[in-house]
């Protein structure tokens, strides 16, 4: 669902979305905000409950297909949509914020928190 929500808000056209806050960087706090996000909350969904050890295959996998390949593909299909356009910078937040999600996720697992 988070992923269809960013989507949604991603690829919908320029003039079809609202007023943001005229803040010095909050694009790009939520770019990396939503990416953040998603990849803790797939990891999160995707984890085996039970398991002691972590499946390093599928957890290196997920950050590449979630945490850089939606990351820089919403980015990129910006291009397309009327009203919209690259930005590396979206991108860079987007990257960031899988990054941080990954470490955070692979944090909280280590220490076997209760959030994932």
């Amino acid at each position: 669902m988070w992923l269809l929500a960013i989507l949604v808000a991603t690829l919908t056209p320029g003039e079809q979305l609202p007023e943001t806050p005229k803040v010095v960087g909050f694009d790009k706090l939520v770019h990396f905000s939503l990416f953040f996000i998603l990849t803790f909350l797939w990891y999160r969904v995707g984890r085996e409950t039970g398991k002691k050890k972590l499946n390093k295959i599928k957890f290196i996998t997920n950050y590449l297909v979630f945490g850089i390949g939606v990351a820089i593909l919403v980015e990129y299909l910006q291009r397309f949509i009327p009203g919209r356009a690259f930005d590396l910078w979206d991108m860079v937040a987007n990257l960031l914020g899988g990054a941080v999600g990954t470490v955070c996720f692979y944090i909280l697992y280590r220490k076997q928190s209760s959030l994932v």
